[in-house]
């Protein structure tokens, strides 16, 4: 969400659309005004302070409010702003599941009577779902159902997301539109040189690299696995795992690999920023992440537009990749996992050059916000009309 949701509202500014993000801010918020943000940043009084990347003509208001630690992330602040912001708006697009902006935003958008738009992000596929149903089932009650019921659309990211969407029956009202990226902006990756200086057990090896948040959810655990099933002693392959790591995962990923004997084939990169994700990416042979469960993945996205033929599961929702044959699609376990590997291993330079030039082709045809915009803009226009969905 940090990723997209900026850029599209970004983009949407090209297509007449005016935005404003409402975020929290601080502590587990992390800082929504992040450099990779493709919108102007603005304070709480709504004063833009940088203008927008891209050239957009417009700017995109960001406006962030402190919030308390607490399971729900509830925020005074932003529970009295946001009955003014929703009044000010034509349409609200709520962008997740089982947070306190939401039981605000919900609430003042039906009291305004004004349409509103939820995009769950992988949250109503079932993992996710069934995920501390203990909390949820509470949650549900009070709000996040009668949320999902009123919204205008749902609003799901893939054809796979929308089914299991549709199956558990709060709403007809589904929309399907992908996640976008700039696929351009990962043609010319910057070199990986400060990688391999920090850790130089990369410089003569080839990648798998494996860039997420290391969580059960993006399949790390059978992955590891598959990978030192995979790879042989005599192999030139590096695990390389990026992303930052919210339920310290890493000390027990790194003591299972000491045990195993086989510390040295695995490298931790810890969280990077935007250059340095596009010098791994461009680095990297390989890329990995056989999910639990996702929506749509932008960092599955962004290795195809890096071109780097994929391994990834069949709840990654992008049945795409066999069909154009850009990479293997699994289901998330050890051995399946393992054989997949083995055989993109097995593989040339070139065939898995031309994997990965088949990955390009798909993020710039399917997936690119130059195609996307547009059909959101649609998206909106029918949630203020009460037309129909399309599908």
């Amino acid at each position: 969400m940090a990723r997209v949701v900026p850029e599209l509202a970004a983009g949407l500014t090209r297509h007449g659309v005016e935005s404003r993000i409402a975020a929290l801010a601080g502590g587990r918020f992390g800082n929504p005004t992040d450099s990779a943000a493709a919108a102007s940043r603005s304070n709480a009084s709504g004063a833009a302070v940088d203008p927008p990347p891209h050239g957009t003509e417009r700017r995109v208001e960001v406006l962030t409010f402190p919030a308390s630690d607490g399971p729900l992330g509830r925020s005074r602040a932003f529970g009295r702003a946001v009955a003014r912001l929703v009044e000010e708006a034509d349409v609200v697009h709520l962008h997740g599941l089982w947070t306190g902006q939401n039981w605000s935003a919900g609430a003042a958008a039906r009291r305004a009577d004004r349409p509103y738009v939820m995009t769950p992000h992988s949250m109503m596929m079932p993992w996710a779902w069934r995920r501390s149903a203990w909390k949820k089932r509470p949650i549900g009650w009070l709000f996040e159902h009668r949320n999902l019921r009123g919204a205008a659309r749902l609003h799901a990211l893939a054809e796979g997301e929308a089914r299991h969407m549709r199956a558990l029956g709060f709403n007809p009202r589904i929309e399907t539109i992908p996640n976008g990226l700039w696929a351009n902006e990962f043609q010319d990756a910057p070199a990986a040189d400060d990688l391999v200086r920090a850790h130089p057990e990369l410089a003569d090896r080839r990648w798998l690299l494996f860039l997420s948040r290391l969580h059960v959810q993006k399949g790390i655990v059978p992955l590891m696995q598959a990978c030192l099933d995979a790879a042989g002693p005599q192999d030139d392959w590096q695990l390389v795992i990026a992303g930052p790591d919210p339920q310290g995962l890493r000390g027990l990923l790194e003591a299972a690999a000491r045990r195993k004997g086989l510390a040295e084939r695995v490298t931790f990169l810890g969280m990077l920023d935007r250059d340095r994700v596009r010098a791994a990416l461009g680095r990297a042979a390989v890329f990995v992440q056989p999910s639990q469960s996702e929506g749509l993945s932008m960092s599955i996205l962004e290795a195809l537009a890096a071109g780097l033929p994929v391994l990834i599961s069949d709840q990654c929702n992008l049945p795409e990749v066999p069909e154009t044959g850009a990479g293997r699609v699994v289901s998330p376990q050890r051995r399946p996992i393992a054989v997949a590997l083995r055989e993109l291993l097995a593989l040339s330079d070139a065939q898995r050059a031309e994997m990965g030039r088949r990955g390009r082709a798909l993020a710039a045809e399917r997936f690119d916000w130059s195609r996307l915009l547009p059909r959101y803009r649609d998206l909106y226009d029918a949630a203020c009309a009460g037309t129909p969905p399309t599908g």
